[in-house]
């Protein structure tokens, strides 16, 4: 008599387009610490007159091991830098596009910067848009030492302690994607892939 198998439930599939090395480091530390093997974080720095979407859509297309399949999540993570709310809105428009398409798109969006997420890991945020200078000011403070983009030792100092819940909760009142004040919705992303 053969035992009947349980179906294993695939994981599924995470991918990351990040916009620099902050992003990239953050979210590799981030599937290392909670183990997310089907993770992939790819650097789509250079856009090349293209929007983050485009991008991210093109590698997909262009390279087979970024197929996505129905069950593949992809977010594409960036600042607020010079985009206008129209140029968001459109990138918006064609993210909800992509997730009619098997797999389901979300951008993670960050105004003034990625270190507007990082900083919540400690405190609270508001909607109070703070200098590039203050965030790393107040970043270098929590850690003890001066706060370097891209650190992966300083990004492994950030995550330790399930500090990342904490972020979650500091950022509820700014996960609104706006041009015109403090904002960051990493937070619901990384809520939903490591839930």
């Amino acid at each position: 008599m053969s035992r009947d198998r349980k179906k294993r439930q695939l994981k599924p599939r995470i991918f990351f387009f990040v916009e620099g090395k902050t992003e990239k480091v953050f979210f590799e530390a981030l599937s290392q610490h909670y183990r997310l093997a089907a993770t992939k974080t790819i650097k789509i720095m250079d856009a090349s007159g293209l929007d983050w979407v485009d991008k991210a859509s093109s590698m997909m297309k262009n390279d087979p091991r970024l197929r996505p399949d129905d069950h593949t999540q992809v977010f594409i993570i960036f600042d607020k830098d010079d985009f206008t709310k129209q140029k968001i809105n459109q990138m918006m428009k064609k993210a909800d596009r992509l997730s009619q398409k098997m797999m389901t798109c979300q951008l993670g969006f960050s105004n003034r910067s990625f270190e507007v997420w990082l900083l919540a890991h400690y405190q609270v945020m508001t909607s109070r848009i703070e200098s590039q200078v203050v965030l790393n000011q107040k970043l270098s403070k929590v850690l003890g030492t001066t706060y370097i983009k891209g650190n992966s030792r300083q990004m492994e100092h950030i995550l330790a302690d399930d500090k990342v819940y904490q972020a979650i909760d500091h950022t509820k009142k700014i996960v609104t994607i706006t041009t015109e004040q403090q904002a960051t919705n990493i937070g619901r992303i990384v809520d939903t892939v490591i839930a």
